[in-house]
């Protein structure tokens, strides 16, 4: 297996363990160059997903495998979701002292990922998953994932546990439920008799409603790497989706029916106006609601060019990266037609010479012969002796 392993929540708490849980912070993991056996004693809790094992008086840190819980956010950064109740979980499910049985394996990064097993025989990792604290995560050798894990995965599903929870406000579950809840407490019709301010209160929480449905709704088209966006299966994302779509249409529409109101009430206030301080008032009103519309309309075209921006990055990014990847494919192609454009010149340049070697050696040869056939018949010819000259030039040559 190359998994990269982490850890969710469970419930189990080992018993006869009087050792205290210790927390640590640091990210640089000490390490064997092999891990421990596989009984070992649990000697510190790191993070929701991380902890250390002792052998002998020595420390390997363990991540398990085929989970992921949610990382504990850097200095500056927000708290992610649900990271706190990982940790505090599983201290209380393997704290400090607890002996262990690891099936020991390495992720694609080089770090010793294990499977858990405590002392009454629960799988830590599906205990984890099952509370739904952690994600079942697969691994890019297409090794399966246990099916202890992968049922945990289901019971965390069905029974609306951590992530999965729409009581808690951080998850996809509780933002919609937030959402929802919001588009609730709209009138579907204005009040009989309701004056223009009781009016324009209603129509600008419908404004509101819709507009958090809106910026959900692209949250989700976005596709957030968050885990806890990740850990939703699609039949749950299709279901939270549509339910979302379904109350920013409720919102939109109870919104152009409030506004309408609002409007055809403040034309028969000013219509029955019978002085001028009463049409000031109609007119300031009237102010009022116009300026909070602009408000809000900018405030929803500043969130939907935000939006657009971030899908723009990220289909540029991408764009890049292809181009990137064509650019190198075409560099490795013209340095290969380089390298075998030498080579043929060279093989060339090699045989010619071989050939011009071999023809003068030829020539050589056939002008030596000549010259001695005609030293006989030197003195009988004039033209014999430039004959043997130019044969002896050609052996030069």
């Amino acid at each position: 297996m190359n998994r990269v392993a982490k850890v969710g929540i469970g419930a189990l708490v080992v018993t006869g363990v009087t050792a205290a849980v210790v927390l640590t912070t640091t990210d640089s993991p000490i390490s064997l160059p092999q891990p421990p056996p596989s009984q070992a004693q649990v000697a510190a809790l790191v993070d929701g997903d991380t902890f250390d094992v002792r052998f002998d008086d020595q420390i390997t840190r363990v991540r398990l495998g085929d989970v992921d819980t949610p990382t504990p956010s850097s200095p500056g950064q927000p708290t992610a979701c649900l990271a706190a109740q990982a940790s505090a979980q599983l201290s209380s499910m393997i704290p400090a002292g607890t002996a262990l049985t690891l099936t020991y394996d390495k992720d694609r990064f080089g770090r010793t990922v294990a499977q858990a097993v405590t002392t009454d025989g629960r799988l830590v990792n599906a205990e984890m998953v099952r509370s739904g604290l952690a994600q079942e995560i697969g691994d890019d050798s297409g090794n399966p994932t246990p099916p202890a894990i992968e049922a945990a995965a289901r019971d965390a599903l069905a029974n609306k546990r951590g992530m999965h929870s729409a009581d808690i406000a951080c998850t996809v579950p509780g933002q919609v439920k937030a959402v929802l809840d919001q588009v609730a407490g709209i009138p579907t019709a204005p009040a009989p008799g309701a004056d223009v301010a009781t009016l324009a209160a209603e129509a600008n929480s419908a404004t509101d409603a819709r507009m958090a449905a809106d910026e959900l709704d692209s949250d989700f088209a976005q596709n957030r790497q968050e885990l806890t966006w990740l850990v939703l299966d699609p039949s749950e994302r299709s279901r939270l989706r549509a339910q979302v779509e379904s109350a920013r249409d409720r919102a939109a529409t109870a919104e152009t029916s409030l506004r309408n109101a609002t409007n055809l009430t403040v034309n028969q206030d000013a219509t029955q106006a019978s002085t001028q301080r009463e049409a000031a008032r109609i007119a300031k009103a009237l102010a009022d609601i116009r300026k909070a519309e602009a408000e809000r309309a900018a405030e929803a075209a500043r969130r939907e060019a935000a939006a657009r921006k971030a899908a723009a990055d990220a289909a540029a990014a991408a764009q890049e990266q292809a181009d990137q990847q064509r650019r190198d494919k075409a560099a490795r192609d013209q340095a290969d037609q380089t390298d075998q454009a030498a080579k043929t010149a060279k093989d060339k340049a090699s045989k010619d010479k071989q050939q011009q070697d071999g023809s003068s050696s030829g020539s050589s040869g056939q002008d030596g012969t000549g010259s001695k056939s005609d030293s006989g018949s030197r003195n009988d010819s004039g033209s014999s002796g430039s004959d043997g000259g130019s044969g002896k030039k050609r052996s030069q040559d």
